[in-house]
């Protein structure tokens, strides 16, 4: 009895834990999630070119270089580079908009560097349209351009708004853009089971917007998959017949093997890999999914169409190896743009001219 119950202790240790993580990787993974980051920066002082603020410890964006989005209750601006960093603060460049915030404002940074619509951010017109999908209608933006269309899709939590950065270079190559909503978005029925599932059912809603864009005279279309919107993107790919109408294909930081992104949090967590490997097999039960039919690497040899990959190699969300991993499988289709030093969908932050090089003369070989 002794001998059992010295075996029962850890054995109950490592599910016990296990099932606790496992309730986390439901609460960072699969919860529907529209909350906007917190307010975490302190605007104490700022001119018509420089800001500063006071940040928390650690490397946040505040401390990136690049241009970023800058939000606070009210307004937006932009901000450049690093001018200084005292430590306990930073100097970057300053773009502001029409609306100043005050000193003591709180603030936050973030990718998104344009807000509002395609007109408000960059003076193009466009339609919102709706559009019938398996769970019910969506909606999206079409900026008309030539008779390929790219279908923007959007990241974990995110919404088009996502879409702004890469919108002018895809239509100065002279196609259209479709900036789609999908299940669980704000306003948008949520999936039956209340999860996000990484393009287990989502795919779905991007096969009604590639029948959309067909049905509007669409002669091809170029699906473009930003981080979680990645994972739907080639989930798409594998099980639509519609793919056959997919001449290309762009991914930014994609979330291409789920399994993988939850093992390297636990790196990051200091959490050994037998209570993370413990944690995955209780959320396949729990949540009653498969890892495995999110891993979208080791079908890549059914891929068909020229892929344009960029992959930050800091990236802290979703590992940079996964795309790596894409990238040696099919090197006959992916074009890799492995951007040093950034971070999660960070690539167009930290240099958007060669982000937008790169897109303009993927889709330009294309679009011919």
């Amino acid at each position: 009895m002794a001998i059992a119950a010295t075996l029962l202790t850890p054995v109950t240790l490592i599910l016990g834990t296990g099932w606790y993580y496992s309730g986390l990787i439901e609460e960072g993974a699969f919860k529907i999630d529209r909350k906007p980051d917190e307010l975490n920066l302190e605007i104490v002082a700022l001119s018509s070119n420089e800001i500063t603020f006071s940040h928390p410890s650690g490397n946040g964006r505040w401390k990136q270089s690049g241009i970023w989005g800058l939000e606070w209750d009210g307004g937006t601006a932009t901000v450049g580079e690093l001018i200084s960093d005292s430590g306990q603060s930073v100097t970057r460049e300053f773009h502001p908009s029409e609306r100043l915030p005050a000193v003591g404002t709180e603030a936050r940074m973030t990718r998104e560097v344009f807000s509002g619509d395609p007109t408000t951010a960059h003076g193009l017109p466009f339609q919102e349209v709706s559009f019938p999908s398996t769970l019910g209608t969506l909606g999206g933006w079409v900026i008309n351009g030539g008779d390929t269309w790219i279908i923007h899709v959007h990241g974990h939590s995110g919404n088009r708004v996502e879409a702004l950065r890469s919108i002018p270079p895809v239509i100065r190559t002279g196609a259209s853009s479709f900036v789609i909503d999908y299940r669980n978005d704000a306003g948008v029925d949520e999936d039956p089971t209340g999860y996000y599932l990484y393009g287990i059912t989502e795919w779905e809603d991007l096969e009604a917007a590639t029948q959309y864009a067909l049905d509007q005279g669409a002669r091809s279309v170029i699906p473009y998959g930003y981080s979680m919107g990645g994972g739907i993107v080639m989930s798409f790919l594998y099980n639509s017949p519609l793919a056959e109408s997919v001449t290309g294909v762009v991914l930014d930081a994609p979330m291409l093997d789920l399994s993988r992104t939850i093992d390297q949090a636990g790196d990051q967590r200091k959490i050994p890999r037998l209570i993370t490997n413990t944690a995955k097999f209780i959320a396949e039960t729990r949540f009653d999914f498969k890892f495995e039919n999110l891993n979208y690497v080791d079908d890549s040899h059914l891929l068909k169409a020229p892929i344009l990959l960029f992959h930050g190699d800091h990236d802290d969300r979703v590992p940079v190896e996964t795309s790596d991993a894409l990238a040696a499988a099919r090197p006959d289709l992916v074009t890799y743009e492995r951007v040093a030093g950034a971070k999660h969908v960070h690539a167009w932050n930290a240099d958007p001219e060669r982000y937008e090089s790169a897109l303009e003369t993927f889709l330009s070989s294309i679009n011919q």
